[in-house]
């Protein structure tokens, strides 16, 4: 039988100690659903709980993507701010949900800390707010807040592409952000900058996502005090 998760050896950017840590193997990944705003629900093991790599010596954390974007004044930001306070542990072996959201808040606070850029705070607040629905926790829209904000930070301060958004997926995102909020208005003028942008027929899956989601944010912003069921 094939295991679920396989272990990788990381160098940490900060303390240079070598640790391991866990990722759901890319054969093992099933999808079960999709949410508008990019959550996977997956069948079996998450692969977003494993996103975070979490240095078991020094404390930095962050998602692998970034893991070593890291300068000289951010490792010494680190080695100041949090791994002084750090008690050893590590978070390298299988993680359930409440364990892959406390890696994801440790690497808010490091990017907080070390002053990332908007865009990857507003990936961390994001998915933190996806566990949370998992949940079904009300702290969900506190992160869909955070994260709105910091994607418009984003968008109005960084170029194109961003991670892996071009500049109408992340139109759409905070359009679909402003959706769940229920700021109707402003989720319909997102979704209609997404459906007149010159490059929406180079991205047709965004752009029908975009009209699917104007056709709802307008339903709801006539009828805010009613529950729409959504598909």
């Amino acid at each position: 039988m094939v295991d679920v998760l396989y272990r990788k050896e990381v160098l940490c950017p900060v303390c240079s100690s070598t640790f391991e840590t866990s990722k759901v193997r890319l054969s093992q990944r099933k999808v079960e659903k999709r949410d508008e705003d990019f959550c996977i629900y997956y069948k079996g093991e998450n692969p977003i709980y494993y996103e975070v790599w979490v240095c078991p010596e020094c404390g930095y954390a962050a998602m692998e993507a970034y893991f070593q974007d890291i300068d000289e004044w951010g490792k010494d930001k680190v080695r100041k701010n949090i791994s002084v306070k750090w008690r050893k542990r590590s978070y390298g072996g299988q993680r359930g949900i409440d364990e892959a959201i406390n890696c994801y808040k440790l690497a808010l606070y490091c990017s907080r800390v070390i002053e990332a850029k908007a865009s990857t705070t507003a990936s961390l607040c994001l998915r933190l707010a996806w566990l949370y629905r998992m949940q079904q926790d009300p702290r969900e829209k506190e992160f869909l807040k955070h994260a709105l904000n910091f994607y418009m930070e984003a968008f109005s301060k960084e170029r194109f592409p961003i991670g892996k958004m071009n500049e109408i997926t992340m139109m759409y995102l905070i359009g679909e952000l402003h959706r769940r909020l229920g700021n109707y208005e402003e989720a319909v003028k997102w979704f209609n900058r997404v459906v007149s942008h010159p490059s929406r027929h180079s991205n047709p899956a965004i752009e029908k996502m975009a009209r699917d989601q104007w056709h709802l944010a307008a339903q709801q912003r006539k009828q805010p005090d009613e529950e729409i069921v959504e598909g």
